[in-house]
């Protein structure tokens, strides 16, 4: 697409907020609040160009970006940048809170709380049974088999990144291994810890591993990992060649806490952009390659999405997984929400009262396409191959 289109809108949407943020750096608060309104202004026409979560998403951090701008005073100074007080990792006060160097509560701290233990485990999640095992051997098995972990002297806590095409299901994973060990579960998105000026991305980054590590045990979950903590330039972006030190030294901090262990798993489609000191020893050191549903895995995924939902005699589960080879699990529940949705047209429009028929699926698979192209495969295969 051209730049008078929507790449244009990203294009200088990260262009003024990266301008915004180095001139608010520098106490060039006029230039800051200006190029920080354009940048709202931007995402606000990446939002409008955007459906369904994706533009929803893009508003609220539009708005957010606004009220940040309008609250610059840009007849202030300039100013001497201070250097932001981290963190302890770890930190907490005798009322849980995340504090900073000087045992203050750290402002902010209760944007990162848990959504508590996610009502899913690993029989919840169809196929993916490599997939799982090598999961369980890092993250499950030391909790539910703490004296054979003792005796092999094999800790709780680590990393596990996640890696493969969109859609299926990495998020849902990273769910399960929380209602697996019941454990505090931390969804963390690049907008969480990136939305703030100057400063605060690292100081996100503390807290968050502070309230974290207050619980008994916590996954901090890393979507979109790759934004968090991309590879690292002379030319890169001056704020993450700060954020993404402060990622690692958290990572390497969970040693010292196994009372109260932290997992964090990462997720992303892209591992080849990530920064190579992340998939270290003690970091996101095991990787496993989240691929698209096999046959199997494709019949209990549509099972899953057509439980309850009335289905004429005609319909084939088993057949239909056969046809929809390449589709990926969100393909997969699309289709079945399309078939469902036809039907009820028919009703709604006075057609009958029938179920969902064979031919409801045919007319929906004949227009359907899969999310990802066979060629699209290769880069992760060769990434998990280590080349």
């Amino acid at each position: 697409m051209a730049l008078s289109g929507m790449d244009f809108y990203m294009r200088s949407f990260k262009e003024y907020q990266e301008k915004g943020l180095a001139a608010y750096r520098d106490g060039e608060m006029k230039e800051a609040r200006f190029s920080l309104l354009k940048a709202a202004e931007f995402l606000f026409k990446l939002a409008q160009g955007s459906d369904g979560q994706l533009a929803k998403k893009r508003s609220e951090q539009a708005r957010k970006l606004l009220e940040k701008a309008k609250g610059i005073d840009p007849d202030a100074g300039p100013r001497s940048p201070k250097k932001p007080k981290l963190g302890t990792p770890g930190a907490v006060d005798k009322d849980g809170n995340a504090v900073d160097l000087e045992g203050r509560a750290a402002e902010g701290a209760e944007r990162f709380q848990a959504v508590g233990t996610p009502n899913i485990k690993f029989d919840d999640i169809a196929g993916l049974e490599k997939v799982k095992d090598e999961i369980r051997i890092k993250m499950i098995y030391p909790f539910t088999h703490p004296e054979a972990a003792e005796k092999f002297k094999i800790k709780q806590g680590g990393g596990v990144l996640l890696f493969g095409p969109p859609g299926t299901g990495k998020t849902m994973l990273a769910k399960a291994v929380a209602g697996e060990i019941e454990a505090a579960f931390f969804n963390v998105k690049p907008a969480d810890i990136m939305e703030t000026l100057v400063g605060e991305a690292e100081k996100n980054i503390a807290r968050l591993f502070a309230v974290a590590r207050t619980n008994e045990r916590s996954i901090i979950f890393f979507d979109e990992v790759e934004a968090l903590a991309p590879a690292r330039t002379d030319q890169g972006s001056a704020v993450m060649q700060r954020v993404v030190p402060q990622i690692l030294a958290e990572l390497d901090g969970f040693d010292s806490h196994e009372k109260n262990p932290v997992l964090f798993l990462g997720a992303t489609n892209k591992p080849w952009q990530l920064d190579p000191a992340i998939m270290r020893p003690g970091r996101f050191d095991e990787r496993v390659y989240v691929s698209l549903p096999d046959r199997p895995a494709r019949k209990k995924i549509l099972e899953l999405n057509l439980v309850d939902r009335p289905l004429a005699a005609d319909v084939d589960v088993g057949e239909l997984a056969d046809r929809l080879d390449g589709y990926s699990g969100a393909d997969l529940k699309e289709i079945c929400e399309n078939a469902a949705q036809k039907a009820f047209r028919r009703i709604v429009a006075g057609g009958g009262s029938g179920p969902i028929t064979a031919a409801d699926f045919d007319a929906i698979v004949a227009e359907s396409v899969p999310t990802v192209r066979p060629n699209q495969l290769e880069p992760f295969e060769r990434f998990a191959r280590g080349e």
